[in-house]
Order: C-alpha cells, then structure tokens, then sequence
C-alpha cells in the first residue's frame, strides 16, 4: 500500500505532531509499505533558510512545497499536484490543508482520511473565531474526508459535536523505546516537563506550585524544563525562576537531542505537566515508558492516560498552595512504592506503542480501499494502475478467462437500458473510466476511484509490462486501421508477439471464422476495438471461443494510436474534461453522448448515493 502523510511541519522540525507522523511512517515502513510525507519547506519560528525540495529522512520520503501566510494558517497551493498515485492520502491536523483538499476533493483519486491532533484549540488566542470557524468551516470541510480519526478522547467529544457519521478514535502511538526504563532506578525527587514552552503548558504555575513544594520542607524537589522556545516564553521563565530565586531547582534546557534528554531522566522519577489543554499527551506517556511516575493537570487527555494506567497524580495546579499539598503527599507514598509504581507506569504505556496503534491505522485504510464499488447497479472494481497490472498478469499467468471492461458515463448509461449489456458488465472485470465515475462514486461513497484507468492510457502500459513472447490479436476498426495499429505497437513493443489482425466490419458466419482465426494464432490477448456495447458484447459471446486468455474492449484505441483521431491537450485530461474536446472536435455525432448523457449519468448518480 502507498500511504501519503500531509502534514505541516516535519523533520527538521520538532514537536509532537512532528513526531507522531515520523514514527507512524516508520512503522508502515516496517509492514512492507510505501510512505510519501509531503510538508512546508521551512520551519516555523525558525530564520533558517528553505529546505530542499526532496529529501530521504530515515527511509522516507519528503517532499516540501512552499507557502505564504502564518504559521498558524499557512497557504502552499500546490498541494494537490504534489499528491502521487497512491492508496489513501492521511492528512495531519485541522489546517489549510484540510480546507484545501476539502474543496479540491474531485482533485484527489485516493481516498482521504484525517487526523484531529487536538484541532486548533492549543491556546485561547481568538477563541471565539476559533469556535465559529470549527462549527462552519470545520463541518463543511471535513465532509470531503473518508474518515475523521479522534487523537483523543478529548478529541472525540470535541468532533462528534460536528462529525458523528465518520468519526472514529485511534489514540496516539507512543515511541515506547525512544527512553524505555530510563528513568532513575533509585527513588529522586526530580520532576521533568518535556515539550514546547507554549502559553497552553502553563510553566509558570507549574514552577509556582514546585516552588510551594519546597517550602513545604518535606520534600526538596528539582524540575527541568526541557523542549523549545515557543511564544516568545523562554526570557519569561528565566524571569520567574530569577524572581523566586530558583536557580538551584529549577533548569531549562532547549533543543536537546533524544540522547540528551535521555540522560536527564536517568536521575528523575516524575514527568509532569500543567498544561490547560493537550489534544493527547505525548511526551507524558513517553515518560511513563521510562518508568517516570506522571504528575499532571486535571484536563480530559491526561484523566484517560492516569484512569487507564491507574498511576500518577492528577491535580488542578490552579493554588499553588492546596497544589502543593497533594503532591508532598503523593510524592511519600511514591518514595514507599518506587519500584512497583515505575514498573506500572513502563507496562501501562506500552498499550500506546507504534507497532499496535499503525495496524489500527492500516485497518482504516484497509475499509476505505474496499476494492469494489457498486455504480449504478454495476460493480465496478477500484484499482490503482499497478495493481490492476498485477491483477491481469497473474490471470494471464494462471490462464484465468477475463474481460476486462471500461466503464465510463456512457457505457453506464447504455447498462441502464440493457438488461443483457448489465450482466456482460457484472461479469466482466470491469474498471473505472473518466471523471464521471470518480464523481458517481464521491457521491456514494465519499471518494473517488484510486486512479482514472481509461484503456486510451491503460493498454499502453499494460502492453509495456507484459511478460515478453505474449501474443495478441487486434480487431476492430475500418478496414487497414488495425493492421496500422499492429505495425505501430510491433515497433514500441517488440518484445510481444503480434499474431494477427482484423477489422471490425464483419457479419455473424464471419465472425465465427474470426475466432478460428484467432484460436489457430494460439493469441493470449484480443483487443477489441468496436464500441461499447458492442465490443463487451462479441467478448462476452465469444472470448471463450477464441481460445484467448484475456479480452480488452478498447474504444477508439486504434484510431488514437495511428492518428486517425486526437486526444484532448494533457491539460484538459488532467482536469477530466476531455469529453469537451470531443464534443467540440465532433459535435454531430457527441453531442447527445455527451450533453445529455452526462446530464442523466449525474441525476442516476445523485439518485444512486440516497440508496
């Protein structure tokens, strides 16, 4: 499976958002997949200068796009030509590019799921347009996504009141090893608060309540801050600890590396922290993992970490005084219960590892990449490029009779008023073709087919990555266009066997002589080129007489190769507007196909999704 993470800020940058999305595609990794992060190329808060374009961090691959605007809401509009072929697109955060692909969803083939991590509920900076924008925007925009996945509970409560149908909750997974059973093995009263000094994490109450702690007399406690500089809080801090003469307590370390940290928490037993909201809890339980025992403010995400590991403290941090009571008590019941405290917290924390939070991912991805979609009454299958490929050879290969058909707008259309043309379609390994399909299955099903798999790019490709020595036969088309075709195909696919030809003007006696023809050519492969439903039709009645593996129906394919005919410019293909260019190059013949066949495609579709 190919998974692509779109999220705004990665490697080099450093946060928990950050670390979530690297350790979740390294795990992928691990299980066989491929992984594209695609994010902004410069980090936030930082004058550093643009990162490349394209880097390998760790196995993965990362893209960078530029952006304009804040970091809080920053804008890069090239994101959906950035997006590659791929199986499930996972969006990180609700940001720009949730708004974004929310309304360039026809855009998109892969389906597309996204991650809360908290919203944007950080802080109460503009709250009030924070929670307008959540109930409008917000809504509207996550209709676009297959799933919505709550990093929370906190999370969960907050997005059910917006998105119930599609809501589900995978918490977050933790790197477990990153300082497993670190922690002191000895008792120490030394409390550790990792991650951004944002105003959200409350530092200054936490250094206040501490600070109480110590006047208790008790208990003498030490506390290192470590994490990055954020909201311009760093010089306030310095401030506080100067003011209440904490220097001999209290340390503040910034950006230092896993190994770093790692020797600060060999002399700590506590992770803590007063935070006012957190949209999961991270670096708590990374903490834990150590055998750090949590002391932490009374917020939802932190209640579920402690009532599910049943250890730690949870406390407002709202009066230093009465604050700093509970933690002398619940630090001399600690210093009696060191060993078997720290050995909970190790065990609790390992329900949040990488390795079985990403199958609870996989297992998302999995039912939104069902491979089959029912259109209209017909089943359509829901293949990317490479695995129909794989599909075909390995039918060829086990000499599995096929049909493989096209199914656009209008070969829908015709199914519909032909019970017989219907079943052919059923029976067939049928695919989808052109953006009318994509927007009958975005209607029904919330997204799109993987890939646009019409047969004028498809067959093409399947030509190139046949086994050498395959043979095929052409048929269809006015007399000398299909023997053009074979010339053509004989010198860009040398490597196949092209055993015969035959055009498409034939009555039914003749017909049957076409099939000896071909079963004495012992073809493999016969590329019909009559029309739909003809071509459908003759391989359903006839493929088996043939003696041939496998039947494609291919339109016009013939005429396109030799020139007879011209495709749409790349531009209008790529928009999925190349009908139009057909329209206007034959109006006499297209405009019923596709004037009003479109418009009734798209009313059986609209018909179609309220079943």
């Amino acid at each position: 499976m190919h998974i692509v993470h779109i999220v705004r800020q990665f490697d080099p940058a450093m946060g928990g958002l950050e670390n979530f999305v690297k350790s979740l595609a390294q795990e992928q990794l691990k299980s066989g997949h491929s992984v594209t992060v695609i994010t902004l190329n410069r980090v936030f808060h930082q004058q550093g200068s643009q990162l490349p374009y394209e880097a390998e961090i760790e196995g993965i691959l990362v893209k960078r796009i530029g952006y304009v605007g804040s970091p809080r809401y920053p804008i890069a509009l090239s994101i959906v030509g950035e997006i590659p072929s791929c199986d499930v697109v996972h969006v990180h955060a609700i940001d720009f590019f949730v708004d974004y692909l929310a309304v360039n969803w026809w855009r998109v083939s892969a389906p597309m799921v996204v991650s809360t991590h908290g919203g944007f509920f950080h802080s109460k900076f503009a709250s009030m347009a924070k929670r307008l924008y959540f109930n409008t925007v917000t809504r509207l925009s996550l209709r676009a996504f297959q799933y919505v996945l709550a990093c929370s509970n906190n999370d969960l409560l907050r997005f059910s009141k917006i998105n119930q149908k599609r809501l589900l909750l995978i918490e977050n997974g933790v790197d477990v090893s990153k300082f497993a059973n670190a922690a002191s093995p000895q008792y120490q009263p030394h409390f550790i608060f990792i991650g951004r000094f944002s105003d959200n994490k409350r530092l200054p109450q936490l250094i206040d309540t501490l600070s109480e702690v110590n006047k208790i007399g008790s208990v003498k406690v030490r506390l290192s801050i470590i994490g990055k500089d954020w909201d311009n809080n760093k010089l306030l801090l310095t401030e506080k600890i100067s003011t209440l003469n904490a220097q001999g307590w209290v340390s503040i370390y910034c950006e230092l590396a896993d190994d770093e940290i790692r020797a600060l928490v060999s002399s700590a037993s506590y992770i803590c922290s007063a935070s006012e909201y957190e949209g999961f809890g991270l670096t708590i339980l990374e903490g834990m993992a150590a055998g750090l025992i949590p002391v932490v403010s009374d917020i939802a995400s932190f209640n579920r970490i402690i009532h599910n590991a049943k250890v730690g403290l949870i406390t407002p941090f709202n009066d230093p005084a009465q604050d700093a009571k509970r933690i002398v008590q619940f630090c001399n019941h600690v210093s009696e219960q060191y060993q078997s405290l720290r050995s909970k917290a190790i065990s609790a924390s390992q329900e949040y590892s990488w390795s079985r939070v990403s199958k609870s991912f996989e297992q998302v991805y999995q039912q939104v990449n069902a491979q089959k979609k029912v259109i209209q009454g017909i089943t359509v299958n829901d293949y990317s490029k490479q695995a129909l490929l794989t599909q075909l050879n390995e039918r060829l290969e086990n000499r599995r009779s096929t049909i493989l058909a096209f199914a656009n707008a209008h070969s829908i259309n015709t199914a519909q008023q032909s019970n017989e043309y219907l079943a052919v379609l059923n029976r067939s390994l049928t695919v989808n073709d052109g953006s009318g399909m994509r927007l009958a299955s975005k209607l029904k099903y919330g997204i799109g087919f993987k890939d646009n798999l019409n047969g004028t790019d498809f067959v093409p490709y399947l030509l190139a990555n046949l086994t050498p020595g395959t043979k095929l036969f052409l048929l269809g088309g006015e007399p000398g266009i299909p023997k053009e075709c074979l010339n053509v195909w004989q010198a860009q696919y040398p490597q196949l066997n092209w055993v015969g030809e035959h055009h498409g003007y034939f009555n039914e006696r003749q017909s049957q002589h076409i099939c000896q023809t071909i079963k004495a050519c012992k073809a493999d492969i016969v590329i019909v080129a009559l029309g739909n439903p003809l071509q459908e039709l003759w391989l359903d009645n006839n493929l088996e007489k043939c003696g041939a593996i496998l039947g494609i129906g291919v339109g016009a394919l013939f005429d396109f190769t030799v020139g007879k005919a011209t495709r749409a410019p790349h531009w209008m293909r790529a928009l999925g507007v190349e009908w139009v260019y057909r329209l206007i190059k034959e109006p006499q013949r297209m405009w019923k196909r596709y004037l009003i066949g479109n418009f009734t495609f798209v009313l059986r579709s609209l018909r179609d999704a309220k079943r």
